[in-house]
């Protein structure tokens, strides 16, 4: 649940900066299938460094916290 809200975040950031899949792929040096399966979530187990240079390239950080269950 909460990936898939990140995933819609760096989606519509992405949208906001007016970049396309394919200025990501340069951005982010990952392959642009990957970028489209990570903004649908259809990648259901992204590694952090993959978040991180994503956010990265929207000129976004990523935050990681932990809390009580």
């Amino acid at each position: 649940e909460q990936l898939a809200e990140l995933a819609q975040q760096l989606k519509a950031a992405r949208e906001d900066r007016g970049l396309s899949l394919s200025d990501m792929t340069e951005l982010t040096g990952m392959d642009r299938s990957a970028l489209s399966k990570l903004e649908t979530g259809q990648r259901s187990n992204p590694t952090v460094d993959t978040l991180v240079r994503y956010a990265q390239a929207v000129g976004k950080r990523l935050v990681v916290s932990l809390a009580d269950a």
